[in-house]
């Protein structure tokens, strides 16, 4: 922006007035601020109706789709180049690997939705919570179990499903009909079943996995293979022989084992 007459020579007598133009600027009718205003509000119009509009899109299609509430994280490696070292040590002793989390599922839902049951008692200093997972199997549910792969190496495991004992501490709630067969599923691995992460639905089966028998209370390993940093997620459902099976039971996390849990071996 250019001005002209921005010097004027001081006044020589007293009194004096010199006459003052008034400043004006190239182009001659002064409205480039205006225009460049008025270019400024539709632009932050036009930016805002694209955000309302991607987002409105992304919100419907998510809820449309089911997708959004099952992303598919992954974690990144640990145990990066790990693979190159030499090993000359002796195989490490194995891990005994609890499930995270067992959710149920209506075989008959075509959406598969999840929901987690829990138990709680009362104590006195309120409300109890423990951190109890129950397995469902019947001809009303199914249950999904994750777990989450651990360390470096030890990729061959074992999956035991097994019957938890009643003990003075805890209180399995065992109801097995003795002719129950169940079917397991392997599941799509790439979703984490997670309670900081929001789920809705189970994941899809990618293969069957084995058939078992839990009315005598054993010990059944079958084995399969467990990539490291990465899920292995299962479901339980009643096989085509035994359509009206049930085994319920509530297992938790500790010593002596019990429950559905895995066994890592090294690879």
């Amino acid at each position: 922006m250019v001005f002209r007459n921005l010097y004027a020579p001081l006044p020589q007598r007293k009194h004096e007035e010199l006459p003052i133009e008034p400043l004006t600027t190239r182009g001659g009718k002064g409205d480039s601020q205006p225009r460049l205003l008025r270019w400024a509000c539709i632009g932050t119009l036009v930016s805002s109706l694209i955000s309302l509009f991607v987002f409105g899109h992304g919100y419907w299609d998510s809820h449309r789709t089911g997708k959004a509430s099952n992303p598919k994280l992954r974690r990144p490696s640990t145990y990066m180049y790990l693979e190159k070292l030499p090993n000359h040590n002796d195989p490490p002793p194995p891990i005994f690997s609890f499930a995270h989390i067992l959710l149920q599922i209506d075989p008959t839902d075509p959406l598969r939705t999840l929901h987690e049951d829990t138990r709680w008692y009362e104590s006195e200093i309120g409300e109890i919570h423990p951190d109890d997972r129950h397995f469902l199997v019947s001809s009303q549910a199914s249950t999904i179990i994750q777990f989450r792969n651990l360390d470096f190496g030890m990729q061959n495991c074992h999956l035991n499903p097994t019957v938890p004992m009643n003990t003075t501490s805890f209180d399995a709630g065992v109801n097995v009909d003795p002719s129950s067969e169940l079917d397991v599923w392997m599941l799509d691995n790439s979703w984490e079943l997670s309670r900081d992460v929001e789920w809705n639905t189970a994941p899809r089966r990618r293969s069957h996995f084995a058939t078992i028998d839990l009315s005598g209370g054993g010990h059944m390993p079958v084995e399969f293979y467990c990539p490291s940093t990465s899920f292995s997620t299962f479901e339980f459902s009643c096989s085509k022989r035994t359509p009206d099976c049930h085994v319920e039971f509530w297992q938790r996390k500790g010593t002596p084992l019990n429950g559905v849990y895995i066994v890592q071996h090294a690879s």
